[in-house]
């Protein structure tokens, strides 16, 4: 081969290997840009997920707030300044009764000695007759445990409510439950219940709910003590006349 024909090939091969080791590393550029662009899009993309998901948590905080809020200012404005415990009770069963629609409802009182009595039911589909065994053994098992600012608690079983169960169960099987004590000031007044069948499913933010009326009723027992207190400046009698705990008439 002729000596200018071998140095022309000889130069040809050698730009032919600089434009290879050109684009090589332009393609490997171009790669590792490519990966960072992925990655980059990977955490844009989980930055917009996880707001998305602390949108949709404050949203549903916000809404379940509202739901408690709206739960409370209702009984209250059917509350008004009442002064009687029954026409209270009653008033409250009723409100819970159509808000929680199918529900029983039951609610308890408690002296100072935390002895809960029950003092109040509605029925939705269990006559009081048929629970009146089953609410006894929750007034003496469950309500003494809760605590003044314990959240509602829910029991997708109503069985698990109790340690030993009425026989047959009494009119917990096939039942879900939540109760809640009813208190102010860290002071506890009784508790509420509800009880439905496992077929029905609780209502959006029903546990928010509960726990604000629950507040409602305990605030609205304390109120009625203290104004019946300073006026009868002590406990006051029955109607009879009859002396009340400190003995006087």
């Amino acid at each position: 081969m002729p000596p200018r024909r071998s140095a022309s090939a000889t130069a040809t091969a050698s730009a032919l290997k600089s434009r290879c080791s050109r684009l090589e590393d332009l393609l490997r550029s171009a790669l590792a840009s490519r990966a960072r662009a992925r990655a980059d899009l990977e955490r844009t993309r989980l930055r917009l997920r996880t707001a998305g998901d602390d949108f949709v948590m404050a949203f549903e905080a916000i809404d379940a707030r509202t739901d408690a809020a709206i739960a409370a200012a209702e009984l209250r404005g059917l509350l008004g300044h009442d002064l009687d415990v029954d026409t209270m009770l009653t008033v409250a069963t009723e409100h819970l009764l159509a808000r929680f629609r199918p529900t029983n409802a039951a609610i308890w009182l408690c002296n100072a000695r935390g002895d809960h009595g029950l003092a109040a039911y509605g029925a939705s589909d269990t006559p009081r007759g048929r629970a009146e065994s089953t609410l006894g053994l929750i007034g003496r098992e469950v309500c003494p445990g809760l605590a003044a600012d314990a959240a509602p608690l829910v029991a997708e079983s109503a069985l698990d409510l109790v340690h030993a169960p009425p026989p047959g169960g009494g009119v917990l099987p096939g039942r879900r439950a939540m109760i809640c004590p009813m208190s102010h000031r860290g002071e506890r007044f009784g508790a509420i219940l509800l009880l439905q069948d496992q077929s029905a499913p609780w209502q959006a933010n029903a546990a928010d709910q509960l726990g604000a009326i629950a507040g409602v009723l305990g605030e609205q027992i304390d109120r009625i003590t203290r104004i019946v207190m300073q006026r009868s400046s002590g406990w006051p009698t029955a109607g009879g006349g009859e002396p009340g705990p400190d003995g006087a008439d």
